[in-house]
C-alpha cells in the first residue's frame, strides 16, 4: 500500500471512494498532532496508521496531510482588556517576540490583533506584527477610556465596562475564527489572556458566547491556544471550564497561569511542526451538534493530540435560500473494473483548476470503446458533459481528453458511462474529488505518476510520449525500468522537482536521473536492477523559491 506524506496544500486524494448511501455527507477536516516518545514529528503517517471511531464505531478515512514544514497562518489575539499591566504584560511582549524570531519561517504569514480593533485578513508582514506586540499594553482593572472609540461607546464605571469589554473580547475570537475558515492549509489561533471575570451570557443573550467561539474555531479547523502570562496562579481562575473545552474541542492547549511563556510557544511551535490533517467520513447528519470521536495511532510509540469531537453542520433546510435537492443529482460513489480512469490537474488562469480526464480499458472492459463523462459540482452545476474514446483510439475529430475549469476547494462528482461501439451500456462508474489550489509561491505536488515500459525501445519511445497511462501498480519486479512524472505547480508556474529512492531505514539509496520534461510533468529514470527484493521508499520535493513540499511513497520488489 502506498504512504504519502504530504506538506503544504496538496490535492486529496483522487478518486477515493466516496461514503455510500443517497445523499453523501461531506468530510469532516480533523486536526491532529502526531510525536514519538520525544517530542519528535512523525511525518509519513497514511490513512492505514490512524483510527477514528465515533461512538465506537470506526469512521473511514478519506485523506491524510502532513502540514510540518508548509507555511503557517498564524493570528496571535492579545486581550489588553484582560491582562495585568507591568510584568504580567512585560512577559507576554517578551515571550511573544521571541516566539516570532525563533519559530516563525519564510512563507508563514502573522497578525496581531488587539481588540477593540479588527482583523484585517491578508498577508502581514513580520515587521508589522513584532511592532504590533512591542504596544501591546495590558488593561486589566484601568477603566480610563483610550480613544475615540472606548470615548464614545463604552463606560468607565468598572462592573458595566467590565461586561462590556468582555463582550468585545469575545466577539473578536469568534469574529477571527470565522475568518480563518477561508485560509488553506496549517494555521493556528493564540490567544494571549488572563481571561473574563463575567459569567457567560444567557441562553437567550445574543451576544457571543465562548461555546460559540469554540464552535466557529472547530468549524474553521483551527487550533486554539490559550496562553495566560500571569506570574502565579490564583485561587480562582478565570480560566475555568468553558475556555478549556474552546482548546480540547479544537486540538489546541490551554496554558495556565505560572507556566512558563516561552516554554508555552516552544509547545506550539512543534506543535505546528508535527500537524497532520485529516479528512474522515462522520456518521453524524446535518443536526448542528457536537459529536465526540476518539483518534488512534496504530505505529508504536507514536502520541496523538486531536480535537475531542466536531460540530455537525445544520442542515440546509434551516437557511434561506434552501439548498438543491442533492439527491436528485448525486449517485452512490463505486468504481467500475472494466475501465483505468486518469485524472490530471494543473493551474488555470483567474486562479481556477483546470481538469483532464482520459481513460484506458482494463482487461475485463475489452468491449468498452466510449465513455460518456458528466462532471457535476455539490451544488448542482454541471462543468462538463462528453463521450470520448479510449486514449490510444482517438483521432483528430474524435480526441481521447476531455478538460474543464473547476473552483479550488469544490467537491465534484464524475460520472461515468461505458459503452460498447454499440453504445450498449456496459457499467457505470461514480467517483467524487476534490479540486486542489495552486496558490503563487506554494508549491503543490499534484499528482505522482509510475510510467512502466516493457522494454527499452518501448522505455524510448514512452519518455517522450505525454498520453502514457500510468500504471497502478506499486509492485515490480527487479527488470523493470520506470519512469517517474511529478506534476508539481506554485500558482501557474511549474515548481522544481527532484526525487531519491531510499530503503527501509531512511538511507539513500540513488537520487533519480532527471529526463526532459513531458506534458507539463518533471520525468525521472528510476532502474531497479541493482537493488534485492524488498520494501524501498520515494522521496519526492518540490520546491518554489524556499518554500518546499514532500511526498513520500512506499513501493516494492518483488522479484
Amino acid at each position: 500500500m502506498t504512504r504519502t506524506r504530504v506538506a503544504g496544500v496538496i490535492l486529496t486524494v483522487l478518486l477515493s471512494p466516496g461514503v455510500r448511501g443517497d445523499e453523501p455527507r461531506i468530510p469532516i477536516p480533523l486536526p491532529l498532532v502526531v510525536t514519538d516518545g520525544r517530542g519528535r514529528s512523525i511525518p509519513d503517517l497514511a490513512a492505514a496508521d490512524l483510527e477514528i471511531t465515533e461512538n465506537g464505531k470506526a469512521r473511514s478515512i478519506s485523506s491524510v496531510q502532513f502540514h510540518g514544514p508548509a507555511p503557517r497562518q498564524l493570528v496571535i489575539l492579545l486581550d489588553q482588556y484582560h491582562v495585568t499591566p507591568g510584568a504580567h504584560t512585560e512577559r507576554a511582549r517578551a515571550s511573544l517576540t521571541a516566539f516570532i524570531d525563533r519559530y516563525v519561517r519564510p512563507g508563514d504569514t502573522v497578525s496581531v490583533v488587539r481588540p477593540p480593533a479588527h482583523y484585517e485578513t491578508g498577508a502581514a508582514d513580520l515587521a508589522s506584527a513584532r511592532a504590533a506586540v512591542q504596544q501591546f499594553n495590558g488593561r486589566k482593572g484601568e477603566y480610563t477610556p483610550q480613544g475615540p472609540f472606548e470615548a464614545e461607546y463604552m463606560g468607565s464605571a468598572p462592573p458595566f465596562a467590565s461586561r462590556q469589554r468582555a463582550q468585545i473580547v469575545r466577539a473578536a475570537l469568534e469574529s477571527v475564527a470565522s475568518a480563518m475558515r477561508s485560509a488553506e492549509g496549517a494555521k493556528a489561533l493564540i490567544v494571549v489572556t488572563e481571561g473574563f471575570e463575567q459569567g457567560e451570557p444567557s441562553s437567550r443573550s445574543r451576544t457571543t458566547t465562548l461555546r460559540a467561539i469554540g464552535r466557529a474555531a472547530r468549524v474553521s479547523n483551527i487550533p486554539v491556544y490559550i496562553l495566560d502570562p500571569s506570574e502565579s496562579r490564583p485561587e480562582a481562575s478565570p480560566l475555568n471550564d468553558a475556555w478549556r473545552a474552546i482548546t480540547v474541542q479544537t486540538g489546541g492547549m490551554l496554558f495556565e497561569a505560572g507556566s512558563s511563556p516561552d516554554a508555552s510557544f516552544a509547545r506550539i511551535a512543534a506543535d505546528l511542526g508535527a500537524r497532520y490533517v485529516v479528512q474522515f467520513d462522520p456518521s453524524a447528519g446535518e443536526d448542528g451538534g457536537f459529536h465526540g470521536i476518539e483518534v488512534r495511532v496504530k505505529r508504536k510509540g507514536a502520541i496523538v493530540r486531536a480535537p475531542t469531537g466536531y460540530w455537525a453542520p445544520f442542515a440546509a433546510s434551516r437557511f434561506a435560500p434552501p439548498s438543491p435537492n442533492r439527491g436528485a443529482y448525486l449517485r452512490t460513489p463505486h468504481a467500475s473494473g472494466l475501465i483505468q480512469p486518469w485524472l490530471r490537474m494543473a493551474p488555470a488562469p483567474s486562479g481556477r483548476t483546470r481538469v483532464t480526464f482520459a481513460w484506458a480499458p482494463r482487461p475485463a472492459g475489452a468491449r468498452a470503446a466510449r465513455v460518456s463523462l458528466e462532471a457535476i459540482t455539490f451544488e448542482g452545476e454541471k462543468l462538463q458533459s462528453s463521450s470520448l474514446p479510449a486514449l490510444r483510439s482517438s483521432t483528430p475529430d474524435d480526441p481521447a481528453e476531455v478538460t474543464f475549469d473547476a473552483a479550488p476547494g469544490e467537491p465534484i462528482q464524475l460520472s461515468l458511462g461505458i459503452h460498447t461501439s454499440k453504445d450498449t451500456l456496459l457499467d457505470t462508474d461514480v467517483h467524487y474529488f476534490n479540486v486542489p489550489r495552486f496558490a503563487p509561491g506554494q508549491p503543490v505536488i499534484a499528482a505522482i505518476e509510475f510510467v512502466r515500459p516493457r522494454s527499452l525501445p518501448e522505455f524510448t519511445a514512452m519518455k517522450t510520449d505525454p498520453l502514457v497511462m500510468p500504471t497502478e501498480v506499486r509492485d515490480f519486479l527487479r527488470q523493470d525500468r520506470l519512469l517517474v512524472r511529478v506534476r508539481a505547480y506554485s500558482g501557474l508556474d511549474a515548481a522544481q522537482v527532484r526525487i531519491r529512492l531510499l530503503n527501509r531505514a531512511g538511507q539513500e539509496l540513488l537520487r533519480l536521473p532527471a529526463l526532459a520534461m513531458v506534458g507539463g510533468a518533471s520525468q525521472f529514470d528510476l532502474p531497479f536492477a541493482r537493488y534485492p527484493r524488498g520494501e524501498y521508499r520515494l522521496e519526492v520535493h518540490a520546491s518554489f523559491g524556499s518554500v518546499e513540499t514532500t511526498q513520500l511513497l512506499m513501493i516494492r520488489l518483488t522479484g
